[in-house]
């Protein structure tokens, strides 16, 4: 009776830290920045205009934001705002019950391929790892957690009916990666070569589930996505499919086949950085394949976990432009295989250990692994709370009331920190989503800026200029062309510029 009431005392705190790194301070980390503000430019027009697209002086923008992140997150937002109003707030409520879920999914998982006791330490792993970074990405709006939701929850099916599942079972595993790609494209490389080496690996060496456990998911989240695409080339914008397909086309380049061999040293070494499991992710990738060499269900499921993984950091390392957010869903769902490598070790600990030194030297090296894995937990959780309960000022709100109070709504603001098109009403103008590819291969690749062939500022002078971190970080307003403005005003890190004729 004691220890159930101490597992329930336990149980009750782990929810109450649960709760509160989810809902403390939400509009006030992280703060608002370049993506979600972007992003949230859709679901406000949905609500405010009836148009499915983001918007910029000139008028709707049907490509760029639309795919940045997908309608499973888009429109139970928008949904939000016509029904409580449009606002931070109930963009990142939408969001923290994303998370929730996610978890809720990620714990059903855990159990289903270990004990209790497994199951929370890979929970403890995936929410405060800085490497995986859930809390923060979790907490605006961003696709990455919603994505990680329909993935686990898909794997959490699968792994429960597995060879015994019927049609219905398989088509509703396939949806739910489906939904994960369209929420976030980037899942497509992942989800897609992991089905894919899953099958081929039961092929060759497991050979013992049905074809159809691999092959009705993978055709049915394909269907789920090219579904997607063709409401995209068909129904978003009023352009011919032709142009369509080219801004989208456009919309999508960038950063997912870069192949650069200083950016893959650099993504190489921010996998073995300190913020990524404490230098626990490669040790934990070898036993994870000691896990899946044997010929069980078990092994098979977690051979599945690993191929996942593998996948997303191979392309993360050598495709992708090294930052460590796309490797988001491999390092999540690696927490398994860490937390599964230090539960096994720290179950072989004797208590007999403490009362006899014989067997605390023997034992020495167990010990360590305890005291890593705290480390590996407690260090992240401690900078989670401090950055949750203190955070920096809110320099987008303070300007956002700023403008508010000091400039007509009706006035023009060049500027590209679409948070402020969210935060405002005002008539910004925004450079077009073919920038940015631009602006991503500046930053990564050391291409040209993208002010070299952005000349709106130059031709058409708008009465206000509002730089701000991302602008700044991609010189998308270069110094002589600021020299012909005055600065207003600066609060944190925007900077606001007025014509002066």
């Amino acid at each position: 009776m004691q220890t159930r009431t101490l597992r329930n005392i336990v149980r009750l705190s782990a929810l109450t830290i649960l709760f509160f790194l989810v809902f403390y301070n939400l509009t006030e980390f992280p703060a608002t920045w370049f993506d979600e503000g972007s992003h949230l430019h859709v679901p406000k027009a949905l609500v405010r205009f009836g148009v499915y697209a983001d918007y910029s002086s000139e008028g709707f923008r049907y490509y760029g934001p639309t795919i940045g992140l997908g309608p499973t997150v888009i429109l139970p937002i928008a949904g939000v705002f016509q029904l409580f109003g449009i606002g931070l707030l109930q963009a990142r409520l939408v969001m923290a019950i994303y998370l929730v879920a996610a978890l809720g999914v990620f714990v059903n998982l855990a159990r289903s391929l270990g004990d209790e006791y497994f199951s929370w330490v890979a929970v403890a792993l995936l929410i405060t790892s800085r490497g995986v970074g859930l809390l923060e990405y979790g907490r605006q709006v961003l696709g990455e957690v919603p994505g990680l939701f329909f993935v686990v929850a898909g794997l959490a099916l699968w792994f429960r009916v597995w060879e015994k599942a019927r049609g219905w079972h398989l088509i509703t595993v396939g949806s739910l990666f489906g939904w994960a790609i369209m929420t976030k494209y980037q899942y497509l490389i992942v989800i897609g070569g992991g089905l894919l080496a899953t099958w081929l690996l039961n092929i060759v060496y497991y050979r013992s589930a049905p074809q159809r456990i691999f092959l009705v998911p993978g055709l049915v989240s394909g269907v789920w996505f090219a579904l997607w695409q063709i409401c995209l080339l068909l129904y978003l914008g009023p352009s011919t499919l032709a142009d369509n397909f080219q801004s989208l086309r456009e919309a999508t380049a960038g950063a997912a086949l870069v192949f650069s061999p200083a950016l893959m040293l650099r993504a190489l070494g921010e996998l073995l950085s300190f913020k990524v499991y404490l230098f626990a992710l490669v040790p934990a990738l070898g036993y994870g394949v000691i896990l899946m060499r044997r010929q069980t269900r078990s092994g098979q499921q977690w051979g599945a976990v690993w191929c996942l993984v593998i996948i997303n950091l191979v392309w993360y390392v050598f495709a992708s432009i090294s930052w460590l957010r796309y490797a988001f869903l491999g390092l999540a769902l690696a927490s398994l295989l860490v937390a599964r490598w230090f539960t096994d070790v720290l179950r072989s600990i004797h208590l007999e250990a403490i009362r006899n030194w014989q067997l605390v030297r023997a034992e020495v090296w167990r010990y360590g692994m305890l005291i890593w894995l705290v480390a590996m937990i407690g260090i992240p959780l401690v900078q989670n709370v401090r950055n949750i309960v203190y955070p920096p000022a809110n320099a987008a709100v303070a300007m956002a009331n700023y403008l508010n109070a000091n400039l007509p709504r009706e006035t023009l603001i060049e500027t590209w920190e679409p948070e402020m098109g969210f935060l405002t009403d005002h008539r910004y103008h925004f450079p077009p989503p073919s920038f940015l590819p631009k602006a991503v291969a500046y930053i990564w690749l050391h291409q040209a800026p993208p002010s070299q062939t952005y000349d709106f500022v130059n031709t058409q002078k708008p009465p206000y200029i509002l730089v701000g971190a991302f602008a700044r970080w991609v010189q998308m307003y270069p110094a002589e062309v600021l020299a012909t403005y005055q600065r207003v005003t600066t609060i944190g890190a925007y900077e606001l510029y007025e014509n002066i004729p």
